[in-house]
């Protein structure tokens, strides 16, 4: 998608699961293996690749963007804390201390990392506290989700 419409329309934004990854060759960090990262080594290798030779890529992801409107981040943003100050550990990992509290960024904070279902027991996008949880549960018989923002 970024060929046909550039990285600048099309952002792939680092997750929990991609930092596992890079966590797991570069620390022996095995917690990866029991996250999925088992299946996934064993996919690639199905296909004749190798994760590993996407590690450089998972480096280069943002973790997070923002526009004038939007914060778009994997699992949410530590509440009372601006965007130059919040851990990246946070950011990838974070829940209810997230959601639970109002959002004081001032701009609507696009997630995903807990399953829609924890809010609603609906798969589908939810508006929490300004924020929107893209989750919709396709890892556990949901759908996958996808949100177009245009101007």
């Amino acid at each position: 998608m970024q060929a046909d419409y550039g990285s600048e329309k099309v952002v792939l934004l680092r997750g929990n699961h991609e930092q596992m990854s890079i966590d797991y060759y570069a620390k022996g960090d095995n917690s990866y293996l029991y996250n999925g990262g088992e299946s996934t080594i064993r996919s690639f290798e199905q296909n004749n690749d190798c994760l590993e030779n996407y590690l450089d890529v998972f480096r280069q992801m943002p973790i997070y963007i923002e526009n004038e409107h939007y914060v778009f981040v994997h699992a949410g943003v530590k509440p009372s804390l601006g965007l130059a100050v919040q851990n990246q550990q946070d950011m990838l990992w974070i829940r209810e201390e997230f959601f639970n509290y109002p959002n004081t960024l001032g701009k609507t904070v696009i997630f995903s990392h807990t399953p829609t279902t924890y809010f609603k027991n609906e798969y589908r996008p939810v508006m929490i506290n300004n924020n929107i949880a893209l989750d919709t549960g396709c890892v556990y018989g949901g759908r996958l989700s996808a949100l177009e923002i245009s101007d």
